[in-house]
């Protein structure tokens, strides 16, 4: 009652900015949302307990939270209304707008309709006046509705009073009471016959969304299809529910081809909910992570990347109006691709909000980013389960048709970006290939790999050592300022000569490393210039002249070159490299990685082939085969995936597999004089006769020729390649 009463409520023009506009968003806050050292049922209870204290026993209340401001101000929402029996449907409500600041701790609220700013422990009522205020502007409300009969035809026919049962003699009672008794039987046989058992959730959903669909055209626009989720009862939570959206196909126009998606809808909604029920018995007790830590661990990597998108925003945003639509926000964050992931772009595209016209505001997106970093943390269904993860990645293989045995990094890159159940960022990716360990010509076992990714990524998602490792941090910036106010009371003249002291030496290490970053990205186009003997307007190498030239740059570290290298975007027609764009583009990256902390713990450690800590995965061979037991044919179904049906409209980079004769690298490899001479793609004979070969990432050494300096490679001998 109280909700139908809400959608017909107008909100107040006096209301706040963001109280108002919190009427045309879908959804309130989540409750474990935190903001600031508060979660959002933290500040609810403290709003109840301020509601305990007005004693408005006549009246039902309802609090919702409904916007946070990247300032760290949370608006919040008391609904009061007087429904009883005889009608439930009350016909006027009150509403309280409260204001919690969380840096603050204060609270304060206004009433609907008034400017008045009252402050809790403060200016405020009197004790006893709010229950007649309340009554003040009920009353104030039902005198106009008195003048004014703003009633629809949906409320007349709901807010009917219910008839009043005449008074009759004592023999009409007893006519009465035996005519029931002879019907009522009737009346259950047939009711029973009639009324449907629970129906299935398949005809549920259908039954919804064409209730929803007045105008018969199939479709619904995101927002529609978004709030019939969140409305209706399906035992899933808010991440689990913007899962299940991302597997859904959106037009252009933002609208949803609701059929398709409702037909898959069940067997998803299924596998969300058992895999909810599994990570909830394994969570631990002390999981929550607050914006804080996100801040001491992935502050700059955040804030790169929103300057990026806010780039990209601005480009496509012509008017600077601020806002775009749904096509215009999703093409802005894909037009990032070394900034975002699939996934990344998938989930913002679920959280971020849209009027009911589909246009998106943009100015804020820094507190997207940092949600979604405290959500994949806190929702790491599959990132945090080995055999799930295992059984992910290989039928991600399959599904591209990729081989079981050496596979170019490249490809390997494509399949992590697509990864439709990993809630991976753009940096962990990259991390993840600059300690992958491919041979000289690219190319990575898989079975290694798949020991690699299950190692790092429960690591990278693990909330005890991110709690840890932000303690580090946080412990080391504390000492770092202990360490600058100790000299300045030990002796430096005067506080101002110590802070312009500190200014000038933060504009010279600027400076200092500032031409780090613009000689290293001189010095690798002037290498690939001279490995460049076509000279065109736009510089390309081929594949094998790039890695060639590559072993001969000595400013990167063993690792930045492996990256670098396995971000390098591959033409699938003339299997050119942009090699001046690539570097542009990714030697910033590199540099910030440099300034990260974050990824320490794995960066510092060998994941080498024979790498001691990598995980075995011998035992879930058995409930998951890493070779398929028949021939692959064709595309083969993904069981259990919230958003397996998207990769082919999802515009991720053709794979390059070797099944596929004319895309990716396979076609260069194959071919005669490619990357190692007349030899075909290398197989696990070759690795056997050779032993191990040099990694990509490694250097020639002066005078040996083409000697191993890299760890040991991770292809095994293996028949069938």
């Amino acid at each position: 009652a109280q909700a139908t009463e809400l959608s017909l409520q107008v909100p107040p023009p006096s209301a706040t900015a963001a109280a108002a506009e919190c009427f045309e968003m879908r959804d309130e806050l989540n409750r474990n949302l935190v903001v600031g050292k508060y979660t959002v049922a933290d500040i609810i209870d403290l709003v109840e307990q301020e509601l305990d204290r007005w004693k408005c026993d006549r009246y039902t209340h309802i609090t919702r939270a409904l916007y946070a401001s990247s300032t760290g101000t949370v608006d919040l929402e008391t609904i009061f209304s007087k429904p009883v029996q005889e009608q439930p449907v009350p016909i006027a409500v009150v509403c309280v707008y409260f204001h919690f600041e969380t840096q603050t701790g204060t609270l304060t609220y206004q009433f609907e309709q008034e400017s008045v700013l009252h402050t809790v422990g403060g200016q405020s009522l009197a004790d006893g006046r709010f229950q007649g205020w309340l009554d003040r502007i009920i009353g104030d409300k039902l005198q106009v509705r008195q003048l004014h009969d703003l009633a629809t035809p949906f409320e007349k026919t709901r807010l009917v009073p219910p008839e009043v049962p005449s008074i009759s003699t004592a023999a009409d009672n007893r006519e009465e009471e035996d005519a029931v008794e002879e019907v009522v039987p009737l009346l259950r046989q047939k009711t029973y016959a009639e009324v449907p058992e629970k129906l299935p959730l398949s005809t549920l959903l259908v039954n919804i969304f064409d209730a929803a669909d007045e105008e018969d055209e199939f479709e619904l626009t995101h927002k529609e299809v978004a709030d019939l989720l969140y409305a209706t009862p399906l035992g899933l939570t808010d991440w689990d529910i913007k899962l299940l959206l991302t597997s859904a196909t959106e037009l252009e126009t933002g609208r949803i081809e609701y059929r398709p998606f409702v037909q898959q809808a069940p067997e998803i909604i299924e596998a969300l909910r058992r895999r909810r029920a599994d990570f909830e018995a394994r969570r631990p007790a002390d999981h929550r992570v607050g914006s804080d830590a996100i801040e001491l661990c992935y502050g700059e990597e955040i804030a790169e990347v929103a300057r990026a998108a806010l780039e990209a925003f601005a480009v496509v945003d012509t008017s600077g109006k601020g806002t775009l639509s749904r096509h215009e926000f999703r093409q802005g964050l894909l037009s990032r691709g070394e900034r975002f992931s699939m996934m990344e772009v998938q989930m913002l595209m679920q959280m971020c909000k849209e009027d009911d016209f589909g246009q998106v505001p943009y100015d804020d997106f820094t507190p997207l980013l940092e949600q979604l970093r405290i959500d994949a943390l806190h929702n790491a269904l599959v990132e945090t389960e080995v055999a799930n993860l295992r059984v992910h990645l290989i039928l991600l293989a399959r599904r591209d048709r990729l081989p079981d045995t050496v596979i170019p990094i490249w490809d390997l890159r494509n399949l992590l970006l697509s990864a439709d159940q990993l809630c991976l960022s753009r940096m962990q990716i990259h991390v993840i290939l600059m300690i992958l360990h491919p041979d000289e010509y690219g190319f990575v076992d898989f079975e290694y790999f798949l020991r690699v990714c299950c190692t790092a990524i429960p690591q990278m998602f693990d909330i005890a050592i991110f709690k840890e490792k932000a303690e580090q941090i946080a412990k080391e910036k504390a000492d770092a300022l202990a360490k600058q106010e100790l000299e300045e009371l030990q002796g430096i003249t005067s506080t101002l000569t110590s802070k312009q002291k500190t200014f000038e030496e933060d504009q010279e290490d600027i400076q200092a490393n500032a031409p780090d970053r613009d000689q290293i990205e001189k010095a690798l186009i002037n290498i690939g210039h001279q490995a460049d003997e076509k000279h065109r307007q736009q510089p390309t190498l081929e594949v094998r002249k790039f890695l060639e030239a590559m072993r001969n740059v000595t400013e990167l570290s063993e690792a930045e070159l492996r990256g670098f290298i396995a971000e390098a975007e591959i033409e699938p027609v003339s299997q050119e490299i942009a090699y001046v764009d690539h570097i542009k583009a990714w030697v910033p990256i590199i540099f910030e990685l440099r300034k990260s902390r974050i990824y320490d713990g794995i960066l510092t450690r060998d994941w080498g082939f024979d790498a001691p800590h990598l995980i075995s995965l011998v035992e879930y061979e058995a409930d998951f085969p890493l070779r398929a037991p028949e021939p692959y044919h064709g595309m083969m179904s993904r069981p259990e995936s919230a958003a397996s049906n998207r990769s082919s409209r999802s515009g991720r980079r053709p794979s390059m597999s070797r099944d596929t004769p004319t895309t990716g690298l396979d076609r260069p490899i194959r071919r005669k004089n490619s990357l190692h001479g007349n030899s075909s793609r290398p197989n696990s004979r070759n690795f056997r006769r050779s032993g191990s070969a040099r990694s990509v990432g490694s250097r020639r050494s002066e005078g040996s020729g083409d000697g191993d300096l890299s760890p040991r490679s991770p292809a095994r001998s293996r028949t069938g390649s």
